[in-house]
């Protein structure tokens, strides 16, 4: 798992478990070229395809008011053991299938965390809270798909539903 920063400004998604006072929260997937290049999406989804470096995945949390300074955690449990090839300031848990990100970050309308596919990420579902200055905002929750190789497959035909428990 590689995690990157995106802002917000994105098409509406999957919506997740929110708390009161959240406007709105939203998933979304993207498949980039060898260049980097968006070559699907962004699309609103829960599934993701197993490419890596590829595919990444977003998470959004709109809030309302102006924007302010707040600490944003970020919890995320993978369905097995994995890579993370992080910053120093994610915490990788023992068994090496969660992470915990604690940033201090402006608002902007909202926050927002990316995660893109490596070649040790496994199938099945992955899960996400979110809290802000301590508390529970959202949760959120994506799968990520194995495909044949050489399948290629487009985004918005892409589902988590009836292929992982929770479904």
């Amino acid at each position: 798992m590689l995690a990157t920063g995106l802002a917000v400004a994105a098409p509406p998604g999957a919506r997740a478990q929110s708390s009161p006072g959240v406007t709105d929260t939203y998933t979304y997937v993207v498949v980039r070229n060898e260049r980097g290049e968006n070559i699907q999406g962004p699309v609103r989804s829960d599934a993701f395809p197993l490419w890596p470096v590829r595919a990444c995945y977003t998470w959004v949390v709109v809030l309302p008011g102006s924007d302010r300074t707040v600490v944003l955690t970020e919890i995320q449990r993978t369905p097995g053991p994995t890579r993370f090839d992080v910053s120093s300031d994610i915490k990788i848990n023992q068994s090496s299938d969660g992470t915990e990100w604690r940033r201090t970050v402006r608002t902007q309308g909202g926050v927002s965390g990316t995660w893109c596919v490596n070649d040790a990420d496994p199938p099945g579902e992955y899960l996400y809270r979110v809290l802000i200055d301590g508390k529970t905002v959202a949760n959120f929750r994506f799968c990520g798909i194995r495909l044949e190789p050489g399948e290629e497959v487009r985004l918005e035909t892409l589902s988590c539903k009836g292929r992982f428990l929770g479904s």
